[in-house]
């Protein structure tokens, strides 16, 4: 009788013990200003009122293309929790120091991943601004060969920080998940940067972090801001948003068209392959540059994030004279090497005849002399 006693007692606590966690992480989700704001009354009847807002969750476009890959190699628990020991670089990615100086008129610079400063008629505008970790979880030491769990960043040999910036007129935000819209750098930007544009809903998240209510505009599909004679104009992508466990597609997601008098460009986000960029090149198209997402692809994600050869077609499809693959060298978010990106899109832009430019992060160039030397191969040798 006694053993059965203790027993229960053991389960009890044990009991207790769960509680306590659950209410631990309810608060953790709740409380915590990562995982960003809730909009108010006035925006909350704006999302209501959009079209792509059904049944209280934004809708994806409707594709019919297929993009399954047999071929490609399905995600395994190994994969995730053991990759090999050079799935992510073994020392600091070579970079080019940042000098906010050199960016003047009609060039542009990319800071790994989707973050990218480029200057345009006077204007400085920015994309996705990550300067830290793509995880609101607190950061963990970890011996681990993946940091997919931690969202920490890959080593640069010249890490390049907000404080290295030059005046930023607007940011522009593809969508809410952690490795496009960092809080602390957005916290950090909140009185350097003029205007934010950014997705319906996604306002809130910039508010609870300190940037003030007029300083943001938010845009459904196909609507525009014009800022200081240069249009913004916030198109489809096939994606979805969210930031908490019980939050999936509250914002809305997309990507981004930057027209002035002297540029045309595409900026990408996150999104999978469909004819939206055939439509897209045909209504908004021909553009300078493409900034196209090539990178944290897998099976499982075959709907949500291009491969490489779907990337290339993206940017024959929009019509872009220039093809700069974003979404890669900076993050351990998927199964493939960090460089596979990469290697495999200068395979494929090769055999399509499609322009590629592969600049290092923090280089800074313009369009009538795109860098192309193959910066990661010496880190393989």
């Amino acid at each position: 009788m006694e053993i059965i006693f203790t027993i229960l007692n053991i389960i009890k606590y044990l009991i207790y013990i769960l509680l306590a966690l659950a209410i631990v992480v309810f608060t953790f989700l709740t409380v915590s200003p990562a995982f960003g704001g809730t909009p108010d009354k006035e925006t909350q009847k704006n999302i209501e009122d959009s079209q792509n807002f059904v049944e209280g969750k934004f809708r994806n476009i409707k594709t019919n293309y297929t993009n399954f890959r047999a071929s490609e190699k399905k995600a395994t628990f190994k994969d995730w929790f053991s990759p090999p020991k050079d799935k992510n670089p073994l020392k600091p990615l070579p970079t080019i120091k940042f000098n906010n100086k050199d960016l003047t008129e009609g060039k542009f610079s990319w800071f790994g991943h989707s973050t990218l400063i480029m200057k345009t008629e006077g204007l400085v505008v920015m994309t996705d601004p990550v300067f830290n970790r793509a995880s609101p979880l607190p950061s963990f030491n970890s011996n681990s060969k993946s940091s997919f769990f931690n969202g920490k960043p890959f080593e640069f040999e010249n890490p390049i920080l907000i404080d290295d910036l030059p005046k930023v007129d607007v940011v522009i935000i593809s969508h809410d998940h952690y490795d496009h819209l960092d809080s602390k750098a957005i916290k950090d930007l909140s009185n350097l940067v003029d205007h934010f544009i950014v997705p319906l809903g996604v306002g809130a998240h910039l508010e609870r972090w300190g940037v003030i209510k007029n300083k943001i505009t938010e845009l459904d599909w196909y609507e525009s801001k014009n800022f200081k004679d240069v249009d913004f104009t916030f198109t489809p992508a096939l994606h979805f948003s969210g930031r908490g466990v019980f939050n999936g597609n509250s914002t809305l997601w997309g990507s981004w068209v930057v027209r002035s008098k002297s540029l045309s460009a595409y900026f990408s986000g996150d999104g999978g392959y469909s004819e939206t960029f055939k439509k897209l090149g045909e209504e908004y198209g021909p553009f300078d540059i493409a900034f196209i997402e090539n990178g944290a692809y897998n099976v499982d994600w075959s709907n949500v994030h291009m491969y490489p050869d779907e990337a290339v077609q993206a940017s024959i499809d929009l019509k872009a004279e220039i093809l700069f693959p974003i979404h890669w060298s900076k993050f351990d978010l998927s199964i493939h090497p960090w460089d596979e990106p990469i290697i495999r899109i200068t395979k494929e832009a090769a055999k399509k005849n499609v322009n590629l430019a592969t600049p290092m992060i923090g280089e800074i160039f313009e369009l009538n002399a795109i860098p192309k030397k193959p910066w990661w191969k010496k880190l393989r040798n």
